[in-house]
């Protein structure tokens, strides 16, 4: 059998097939190649980029029908691992809440100062102590008497400015959340923009777009400034929700709104409008989202404004009142030398037609200005007597208004008493001077306290606030509330939420048990209220993490200008309040020398010309200063339980408490930070791009786009050849 032939231009035109065949596979090398070091290119050059993914391409063959036809990219891919992305953002928004305490507790410790500082409230009771101690010495003596002052308006004024530094810091926490909410709603809409962006980059194959990038990096933005988490979609977007899955970007996305500013100390809540980003109007209600943000700036801010500072100032307030009310009661058991022509009482809140409610004896004496007895008017509150200078005894109606008109007319001529807007004063007449004992045996008391105490006649410490609330008052006693008044209270848990929002509203006639049954009734069992025997009103939150704060009262005892809440210390504001406007009274502030330093020698055999205040007694500067060693009753409040303790150890345990509560959050902030480090580092180790290795790849590719360029010159002169064949 022969061979078959073949003409020459068969074989020429069947070699230039295999020739085109060629052509287009090096093409193909040559053109994937060039996208290829286009890639490595940009990865070489966003290599110190925040937030780049680098890309690697992916190449596949291609195909005619059973034949490679050369090579091609099959996509540009992120080397992302959602893993490591999920925990950065997770360690992103813890990391930023203790970052933001740290940073808030720095400032408070420099407010606060170390417990051994000059300015350290520990060191200006020990200031006190030794003021007090040479006024023993020399109680008439009046660069000691201003030297005592000194000491004294100093702690006063340690305690107000501290107090009012400490809301400052709660005021800028706020306005920095205000800023943050800001923050929130732009990354909010930018992330929904850049979702769409990617659905479109999806849907066209570009997985390796920019927009990826752009989106994670606005991702980790928002998880600093309020805790989330992502959901991958299907179709290229990112649902992004809080912790508790409430959703803030989907196919809507929403919009924080925060008013910022107290209300009486009271915060209002952050809340969310989820937006239609096609119409831009509201879908479905308003969310309160405070509960929901458990992580990022937010929550540290919220954290530290409404727990960490809100506690401290409590504390504060709680170490301010105690302190008042221990060298209120000496200073009102002591008198001065000479004592004082006029007494000024505090606003007690009471009113004329208020049962008197004392029991127990006290003498309110006239004196001269040697301290020698003018007259006296001694009182049996058991009794309902009044009798002067030992004479007979006449009865007086019991109100605080009739016991005021009959103390008036025993003093006759030698001096007055008033009781108005709540306040008693005495005052004595022709240069003399007005003495208020207690009786030794069967003391007066009403809640507590002594006479000249409860009314605040010869305070050492005033504020604005009562530093009494055991009023004595009983539940069948008229509220001498006005109808209209209202009260609205808001009861907040520890996570932010508001769990309770009440109103009380006042009628005509209501008595003091009334109104607080009307609060109970309101609170539905979140708070529980009840009157002490005292005439305090305890509250008592069913959830003891929870804070009650008085947003608003419009209540006034007659002309007192005291609320309800205000008498009685409701809510948690009430405390930070007492301390902000700690002072030192200003009768004695202006006259030193009525700092009590003396004590009152009267009994029921004292007569006229009697001495019955002497030059020199330190008894009273003596007292003063076992005040600050005597062990005190500590209400519970803030971080603090009840406890006993003497007021330089309150003002210890309260600095260690702070510095305590402050190393807790660095050492959170370190693990935190540590934990974020670790994360960014695997994520990086993932993502971000090694030099070498894109070098590497840079060369392999420019190999082979070489190769391929290569190729197409040996086909160009294969057809030359063939062409000259032909």
């Amino acid at each position: 059998m022969r061979a078959p032939t073949f003409t020459g231009n068969v074989c020429v035109a069947e070699f230039a097939v295999g020739l085109n065949g060629i052509m287009s596979s090096a093409l193909s090398a040559l053109q994937t190649n060039t996208e290829a070091l286009r890639v490595t290119s940009n990865n070489i050059a966003n290599m110190n980029t925040t937030g780049y993914a680098r890309r690697v391409v992916n190449e596949g063959t291609l195909n005619a029908g059973t034949l490679l036809g050369g090579v091609d990219i099959d996509s540009v891919t992120r080397i992302i691992d959602r893993y490591l992305g999920r925990e950065v953002t997770s360690a992103s928004g813890s990391a930023a809440r203790y970052d933001t305490q740290a940073n808030v507790y720095s400032q408070l410790n420099g407010l606060l100062g170390a417990p051994g500082d000059k300015t350290a409230l520990t060191s200006q009771f020990t200031n006190v102590s030794s003021a007090l101690g040479q006024s023993v010495i020399s109680p008439t003596d009046s660069a000691t008497q201003l030297g005592t002052l000194t000491a004294f308006q100093s702690l006063a004024t340690q305690i107000s400015s501290l107090s009012k530094s400490i809301t400052g810091l709660r005021t800028q926490a706020d306005q920095q959340i205000s800023s943050v909410v800001t923050q929130v709603n732009t990354l909010l809409k930018q992330i929904h923009d850049l979702n769409t962006q990617a659905q479109q980059a999806t849907a066209s194959g570009d997985t390796g777009s920019g927009v990826f990038d752009q989106r994670d990096m606005a991702i980790q933005s928002l998880s600093q400034l309020i805790g989330i988490r992502t959901q991958d979609q299907a179709d290229g977007s990112i649902s992004v929700a809080t912790t508790d899955g409430v959703s803030l970007v989907g196919t809507t996305y929403g919009q924080l709104s925060y008013a910022g500013g107290a209300t009486n100390g009271t915060y209002g809540p952050i809340t969310m409008q989820t937006l239609n980003p096609n119409t831009g109007k509201v879908v479905g209600s308003t969310q309160i989202m405070d509960s929901h943000i458990d992580s990022g700036q937010i929550k540290g801010l919220m954290d530290m404004r409404d727990g960490s500072l809100a506690n401290t100032a409590q504390e504060l307030g709680n170490l301010a009142r105690t302190t008042a009310l221990a060298y209120n009661a000496q200073h009102n058991a002591n008198t001065s030398y000479p004592p004082p022509a006029v007494m000024n009482g505090r606003d007690t809140g009471l009113l004329s037609t208020d049962g008197l409610n004392f029991t127990g004896k006290t003498t309110i004496a006239v004196a001269d200005s040697s301290g020698n007895l003018v007259s006296r008017v001694d009182v049996d509150f058991d009794a309902g007597t009044i009798s002067v200078d030992g004479g007979t005894a006449t009865s007086f109606t019991s109100t605080v208004g009739g016991f005021t008109s009959a103390l008036n007319s025993a003093l006759g001529s030698n001096g007055t008493a008033t009781f108005k807007d709540g306040a008693l004063s005495i005052s004595a007449a022709n240069g003399n001077g007005v003495v208020v004992k207690d009786d030794a045996t069967t003391p007066a008391d009403r809640g507590g306290s002594g006479f000249s105490q409860f009314f605040g006649l010869n305070d050492l410490f005033r504020t604005s606030q009562p530093s009494i609330l055991s009023t004595g008052l009983s539940a069948s006693d008229d509220s001498g509330l006005a109808a209209g008044g209202q009260m609205t209270f808001a009861l907040k848990g520890p996570d932010g939420g508001v769990v309770k929002q009440a109103t009380v509203n006042i009628t005509a006639g209501m008595s003091v048990g009334d109104v607080i049954s009307a609060m109970n009734t309101a609170m539905g069992g979140t708070v529980s209220f009840a009157l002490n025997s005292d005439g305090s009103i305890s509250e008592t939150p069913a959830n003891p993490a929870d804070n009650l704060t008085v947003t608003s009262d419009s209540t006034q005892r007659g002309t007192t200008g005291m609320s309800f809440s205000e008498l009685f210390g409701i809510g948690d504001q009430e405390a930070e309040d007492f301390a902000s406007t700690f002072a030192v009274n200003s009768a004695i502030s202006a006259s030193p020398q009525y700092l009590a330093f003396a004590q009152a020698n009267i009994s029921s055999t004292t007569v006229a010309g009697d001495t019955i205040v002497s030059h020199g007694d330190s008894s009273g500067a003596l007292a003063l200063q076992g005040v600050g060693t005597a062990t005190q009753s500590f209400s519970a409040t803030g971080n603090f339980s009840a406890r006993a303790a003497t007021l330089g150890d309150y003002a210890a345990s309260f600095y260690q408490n702070a510095a305590l509560a402050s190393t807790t959050a660095t050492s959170n902030q370190t693990a935190q930070d540590d934990r974020l480090q670790e994360a960014q580092s695997r994520q990086s180790s993932n993502s971000g791009v090694s030099l070498d290795e894109e070098l590497t790849n840079m060369q392999t590719y420019q190999q082979a786009y070489s190769a391929s360029a290569r190729i197409l010159t040996v086909v160009n002169q294969l057809y030359d050849t063939l062409l000259q064949i032909q």
